[in-house]
């Protein structure tokens, strides 16, 4: 309801003509009455903000709106490349501090420094190169009879290498023939291996070799060896070409390798 009366004061100008008169009989009217009361809304606090508070805030940053849609789902791929990174310079930080340990005749703690800087060893990745020796058996042996080179080697270009302890046997880059390792990641271009700590040796072991821990064997221009168990009195070596690898595992099922135009590592 209006409270300027428009319907009662139309009706009273029919007869009076000043609008004084007809003000003061309106409040004298209603003065006091249920309908004056009615007239009239009163508003108390709600604890909302109003809208002139609203349009003073600051709008929502990113991760507001993030952690009310929930956690974000984790990207393997990069987390791998994440902990290669953070494992390859904390291996370069316990090279170094051997090396200074080494140079000025200071008996270092390596396994503490080793276990401080979480640095892979190769006894931890032991059980899945067994898991993986079980998995080539059944692949390669178990559904032939008589197997032969034919048979085998298209198996062979698309199984799946994660857990294969590789030798590299001839490279490109003379500095990593004679590594081996357990393959942890097989990328589309490399191997990432983890290689065993060396404590005796004929000659004289480098601060890197007595370290161990993470190495990354590039595909192209090596050739690469592996050892599959037969059994427990038999063992088959087998050779490939890692520039004809340079695929995921999952693309090279449905690649079908040639026999010519093998890149020659030297």
């Amino acid at each position: 309801m209006n409270a300027d009366f428009p319907v009662e004061k139309h009706l009273l100008t029919r007869s009076y003509t000043s609008d004084e008169t007809i003000h003061e009989i309106l409040l004298t009217r209603y003065a006091g009455s249920e309908v004056a009361a009615a007239l009239f809304l009163a508003l108390v606090p709600t604890g909302i903000e109003s809208a002139a508070e609203d349009r003073n805030m600051p709008p929502p940053s990113r991760n507001m709106v993030r952690k009310s849609l929930g956690p974000r789902k984790i990207n393997a791929r990069r987390e791998m490349r994440v902990y290669l990174k953070k494992t390859l310079a904390n291996q370069k930080k316990a090279v170094a501090k051997l090396r200074y340990s080494q140079k000025h005749g200071q008996n270092a703690d390596l396994p503490a420094l080793l276990d401080s800087l979480r640095i892979p060893s190769y006894d931890q990745y032991v059980a899945l190169n067994d898991l993986w020796q079980k998995y080539m058996h059944e692949l390669l042996f178990s559904e032939l009879k008589n197997p032969d080179l034919k048979m085998m080697m298209p198996r062979l270009a698309w199984a799946d290498y994660n857990g294969c302890h590789v030798r590299v046997l001839e490279a490109r880059d003379r500095n990593i023939v004679g590594a081996e390792g357990i393959v942890v990641f097989d990328a589309q271009h490399l191997f990432v291996v983890v290689v065993p700590q060396k404590t005796e040796s004929n000659r004289t072991l480098s601060p890197a070799e007595q370290v161990g821990g993470m190495r990354l064997l590039k595909k192209r221009g090596t050739l690469f060896g592996f050892t599959v168990r037969v059994d427990a009195n038999e063992c088959v070596d087998f050779t490939i070409v890692g520039s004809r690898m340079e695929l995921r595992a999952v693309d090279r099922t449905a690649k079908k390798f040639k026999s010519h135009g093998v890149e020659d590592i030297y």
